[in-house]
């Protein structure tokens, strides 16, 4: 099993990333505290700065021309960002009738539906997550009726169109089955935040604390550690995870409690995400 000593630098001199995802070409993009996109260039491990929203991104998801979906808690919005130009606009800022409050982590169905956690407070006496699908076209987002949810996170869709996604605060990984959550993980004892699907049908998470990365096996069940940074020097506050590279058998970490995206050889590979054409 892979230890903290093979953990390698992709990226550093960023600010605070907590967002990380690989785009349609390949390459890695994060986000930043104060609302900077950053395109990886991993020969010279440094993020380059190709937009700013002016608020704090978390999240981010694709499509297939390129562009970015970012959950930006700071102006509560999800947000459209064209690498390109660096232009900004809003693809959704309420659901149910009202505003977000922590958008937070986003990923497109194959039909161009983006889904995202909207996290809610981080009370331990106040349990207000959402979860919530915003058409293809942007625009207001659909509050799921999934019940009670406690600080929603991470969130990914498999290739046969299910929703997994996170909780925080009663930390465990659920399912959306037939428009309900089932809980297949309980994660006790840790702070689940990001998630990525792996080939096999499992899945890897990562936890602000302790710092770790999980493995979920496929259905669900009991967890496994696969990484440990006992100290958090080298991997602090794990956030936001996704898999890169060559056969997606890489794994690139951002950490909020650092300056740093990371990366890890876990002899595991990734499923592939969608890439939609949202026009």
């Amino acid at each position: 099993m892979p230890s903290i000593s093979d953990l390698y630098v992709i990226a550093a001199g960023l600010d605070h990333p907590e967002g990380v995802a690989m785009g349609p070409d390949g390459t890695l993009w994060a986000g930043g505290e104060a609302g900077q996109v950053y395109r990886i260039d991993q020969e010279a491990a440094e993020g380059i700065e190709v937009a700013n929203t002016g608020g704090f991104v978390l999240g981010i998801a694709h499509d297939a021309s390129g562009r970015l979906y970012v959950c930006d808690t700071g102006r509560g919005a999800v947000l459209r960002v064209d690498p390109r130009s660096g232009a900004v606009d809003v693809w959704c800022d309420a659901a149910g009738g009202g505003p977000l409050e922590t958008p937070n982590y986003p990923a497109f169905a194959a039909d161009g539906a983006l889904y995202f956690s909207d996290s809610g407070t981080e009370s331990l006496d106040v349990r207000n997550g959402r979860m919530i699908r915003v058409p293809p076209g942007g625009g207001d987002g659909h509050v799921l009726d999934l019940g009670t949810l406690h600080f929603t996170n991470g969130v990914c869709v498999t290739a046969d169109g299910a929703v997994h996604f996170l909780e925080t605060l009663t930390p465990r990984l659920s399912t959306i089955v037939d428009e309900r959550a089932e809980v297949i993980a309980e994660l006790r004892g840790t702070t689940p935040d990001g998630i990525a699907a792996c080939a096999d049908g499992g899945f890897i998470v990562s936890c602000y604390y302790p710092f770790h990365l999980l493995r979920v096996p496929p259905g669900g069940g009991t967890a496994e550690v696969v990484l440990d940074d006992p100290t958090g020097i080298h991997m602090p506050t794990p956030t936001n995870v996704a898999f890169y590279g060559e056969g997606l058998g890489s794994v690139a970490i951002a950490s909020l409690g650092g300056q740093a995206v990371t990366g890890i050889d876990l002899g595991m590979a990734g499923a592939p995400v969608n890439y939609p054409d949202v026009g």
